[in-house]
C-alpha cells in the first residue's frame, strides 16, 4: 500500500468513524432513557406504562438534550483543535522547543528530526516537549504533512539514546505518511462528544461537594451526577472500543515502517524495551485518555487491555521485530545494571523481520520505482544522503537557519544568491536598513555552497519562522515577494521558495484541507498549465516539446488540451493552479506526480533545478518526495 492508498484509506476510515460514532450515540441515548425510566420506577412515579414510554414527550426531550450535550462536547473540542497540532500542543500545556535550543537532549532531537525531514521530503515538524512527563512517549498531530507538530515527553529526551530516539521519530513520521494525523484529530473530537455526559456528571458531583449552601435537597443533583457518570462509563467503553478498532494495526504498521526507514531494529526495539522494563509510557496529564490513540505507547493503565487497548502489547510489538527481542527484553529486565552500561543493544538474530532481510544494503535488481511510489517512503540511501548533506552545511550557516531572525535573512540571501538582478536593486526592494552588509555576506556564502543546498536550506529555515506572530510572517512573505518581483520574472527556484513559504507561513497554514475534486476533468485547465510549465522547463525545443507534452500527459487531459505557449504560463497562474490541484483526491495525485516526473526527466538527466522543481511541486501538492529518485 503506497502513500496515496494510505491517504484514501484514512478518508474511508473517517466514514467508519462516523458509523461508530452513530452507534455509540444510539447506545448512550438508550442508556440515558433507561436510567431515567428506572429512576421513575424506583421512585414510584408512573408517568406512563413502560410499553408506551417511547411515545412520551419526556423521552424526546431527554434524547434531544443528550444529543445536544454530545454535539456541544464535539464542537468545543473542534474549536480547541481549530489550529491543528499547535492547538493540541497548547491544550496539553506542552513547551515549544526553539530550533536554536542549546539544551543537549533537545539538540539531539532537533538533529534527528532535521535528518528525517530532509530524507523524507516533509517539512520539519514544530517540536514540543511535555516537561512533567517522565514516561517515554511521543505523538504527531496536524491536518496535513506540511503543518505537523511533534510532541515528546521529557522522559523520551532523558532516557533514549540517539538510535532509539531515531526509531521513535521514524515511527511518528510513518503516521504522517499514512494520513493518521487528521483521523486522530477527528477521533479526538468524536470521543469528546461521547464522553461529554460523563464530564457533566463529574461536574455536578464536584459542584455539590464544594457547595456549602446546598447541603439540603442536593441529593437529586448527586444522583443525577452519578447516573450521568455511569452513562459516561458506557461512553468510555465505546470510545476505547472505537480507538482500539482504528489504532492497533496502525501501530504495528508504524513500527514496521520505522525499521524500514532506519534499517536499524535496535533503535525502536531498544525504545520499546526501555518502556517495558523502565518507567513505562503512561502519562499523568488529565488528557491521557484523550491522547491514548495518538501516542507511541499506551498512555494509561486499565483493565481489559487486550480488548480495548489502543496499542498491541509490548511483547507482541517486540516479537514482530524478531524472535529474540522478547527474550532480550526479559534478560535486560533481570540485569538492569548491565542494561545501563549498554546504550546500543546488540541486534539479535531474526531482528530483520520488518527490514525484509539483511540489514546490510543490498543491490536492487528490480527497476527503479516511479516517483509516485517513492512518496511517503524513506530508504537507507535517502537517510545517508540527508546525513551527508547536513554535514556539508557549514556549522555557522546551519545555526543561522535555527533562530527566527537569522532564518529570515537566510531566505532573503537565498534569493540574492540566485537572482540575476543587481544586488543594489534587490536590497532596495527589501527596505531593510542596517542588515545589508550581513545579507550580502550571507548570500555570497550560500552561493559558494552551490545549488544543491538551496532546497535543504529552505527546509531548515522555514520551521524556525512558523512560531512567529501572523504579522511577522506576513511581513516576511511581503519582502520575499518584493525581492522576486524586482525584475518582473520568476525563476523556478524563486517560485518554489515563495510557494513553500506561503504554504507554511501564510494565513491558511495549519488549516484543514478537504478533497474537492475527484476527477481530472474538473481540473483540466490547471493540469494543462502545470504540464506546460514543466515541458518548457525540460529545455526541449518547440517541436519536441509538443511531442513530449502529448506522450507524458496521455490519459490525464481531455482531447483538445495541448501545450500552452510559454507566454501563457505565468507564475501567478501556476501558483493558483497548484493551489487547486492540492485539493485533488489522493488516488489521483500519483499519476500527476509521475507525469510531472516524465516531463522533468525527459532528457534522462536530473539537474538540480529540475529536481528542485519536481520536489517543490510535490510538496505543494502535499505529497512529500524524498530527495533521491531515478527513472
Amino acid at each position: 500500500m503506497d502513500f496515496f492508498q494510505h491517504q484514501e484509506r484514512a478518508r474511508r476510515k473517517t466514514g467508519l468513524l462516523v458509523l461508530y460514532f452513530i452507534l455509540a450515540v444510539i447506545a448512550i441515548v438508550v442508556c440515558v432513557n433507561l436510567a431515567l425510566l428506572l429512576t421513575l420506577f424506583w421512585g414510584n412515579v408512573q408517568i406512563v406504562h413502560a410499553h408506551q414510554w417511547l411515545a412520551h414527550p419526556i423521552v424526546h426531550w431527554v434524547t434531544g438534550l443528550t444529543l445536544a450535550v454530545m454535539i456541544f462536547g464535539c464542537l468545543i473540542k473542534l474549536w480547541q483543535l481549530r489550529n491543528g497540532g499547535k492547538g493540541l500542543a497548547d491544550m496539553l500545556g506542552a513547551r515549544h522547543i526553539p530550533m536554536d535550543s542549546v539544551d543537549i537532549s533537545e539538540k539531539k532531537l532537533i538533529n534527528v528530526v532535521e535528518e528525517m525531514s530532509i530524507a523524507s521530503g516533509i517539512p520539519a515538524p514544530q517540536l514540543y516537549v511535555l516537561d512533567k512527563e517522565s514516561g517515554i512517549n511521543a505523538f504527531v498531530a496536524g491536518f496535513r504533512p506540511s503543518e505537523t507538530v511533534l510532541v515528546v515527553t521529557q522522559g523520551t529526551l532523558n532516557e533514549l539514546n540517539r538510535d532509539e530516539l531515531q526509531g521513535v521519530i521514524a515511527h511518528e513520521f510513518s503516521h504522517i505518511f499514512n494520513a493518521d494525523m487528521r483521523l486522530n484529530l477527528r477521533l479526538l473530537a468524536v470521543l469528546a462528544g461521547i464522553l461529554a455526559l460523563g464530564k457533566v456528571g463529574e461536574y455536578l458531583i464536584r459542584g455539590q461537594r464544594r457547595s456549602s449552601s446546598n447541603r439540603k435537597g442536593g441529593g437529586g443533583l448527586v444522583f443525577a451526577g452519578l447516573a450521568l457518570m455511569v452513562v459516561g462509563y458506557v461512553g468510555l467503553f465505546f470510545g476505547r472500543l472505537i480507538k482500539a478498532a482504528i489504532s492497533r494495526q496502525r501501530e504495528l504498521l508504524a513500527d514496521a515502517s520505522a525499521v524500514q526507514f532506519t534499517r536499524n531494529p535496535a533503535g525502536i526495539g531498544g525504545a520499546l524495551i526501555k518502556i517495558r522494563n523502565g518507567n513505562g509510557s503512561h502519562l499523568t496529564s488529565p488528557h491521557a485518555e484523550d491522547m491514548s490513540h495518538m501516542c507511541f505507547g499506551e498512555t494509561l493503565r486499565f483493565r481489559w487491555r487486550n480488548l480495548l487497548g489502543t496499542h498491541p502489547p509490548l511483547d507482541e510489538r517486540l516479537r514482530a521485530l524478531g524472535s529474540d527481542w522478547v527474550a532480550r527484553a526479559r534478560s535486560r529486565a533481570r540485569n538492569t545494571l548491565s542494561t545501563a552500561t549498554h546504550s546500543n543493544p546488540e541486534i539479535p538474530q531474526g531482528a530483520s523481520a520488518f527490514a525484509g532481510g539483511s540489514l546490510k544494503p543490498t543491490r536492487n535488481e528490480n527497476p527503479p520505482a516511479a516517483p509516485s511510489q517513492r512518496i511517503g517512503t524513506v530508504s537507507e540511501p535517502d537517510m545517508g544522503y540527508a546525513r551527508s548533506l547536513l554535514e556539508t552545511i557549514p556549522d555557522d550557516l546551519r545555526r543561522q537557519t535555527r533562530s527566527p531572525k537569522s532564518a529570515e535573512n537566510v531566505l532573503y540571501a537565498l534569493i540574492l544568491s540566485a537572482s540575476n538582478s543587481s544586488t543594489e536593486a534587490l536590497l532596495a526592494a527589501l527596505d531593510i536598513t542596517g542588515q545589508r552588509p550581513a545579507l550580502v555576506t550571507l548570500s555570497k556564502q550560500i552561493h559558494a555552497q552551490g545549488s544543491r543546498l538551496r532546497l535543504p536550506l529552505i527546509d531548515l529555515a522555514l520551521p524556525a519562522l512558523k512560531p512567529l506572530p501572523a504579522t511577522d510572517r506576513a511581513r516576511i512573505l511581503t519582502h520575499l515577494t518584493a525581492l522576486i518581483e524586482v525584475d518582473d520574472r520568476y525563476s523556478f527556484f524563486e517560485w518554489a521558495l515563495v510557494g513553500l513559504a506561503r504554504q507554511q507561513l501564510g494565513d491558511q497554514s495549519g488549516k484543514n484541507r478537504r478533497t474537492r475534486f475527484r476527477r481530472y476533468g474538473a481540473l483540466a485547465a490547471e493540469l494543462q498549465l502545470l504540464f506546460s510549465v514543466l515541458t518548457w522547463a525540460s529545455g526541449a525545443d518547440e517541436k519536441d516539446a509538443r511531442t513530449l507534452f502529448q506522450l507524458s500527459t496521455h490519459g490525464l487531459l481531455p482531447a483538445g488540451r495541448t501545450l500552452l505557449p510559454l507566454t501563457h504560463c505565468g507564475s501567478h497562474k501556476l501558483s493558483n493552479a497548484i493551489e487547486r490541484l492540492a485539493d485533488l483526491s489522493p488516488l489521483l495525485k500519483g499519476p500527476v506526480i509521475d507525469a510531472a516526473a516524465d516531463l522533468v526527466l525527459a532528457d534522462g538527466k536530473v539537474q538540480v533545478q529540475e529536481a528542485e522543481l519536481l520536489r517543490a511541486v510535490s510538496a505543494l501538492l502535499e505529497c512529500p518526495l524524498p530527495p533521491l529518485f531515478n527513472r
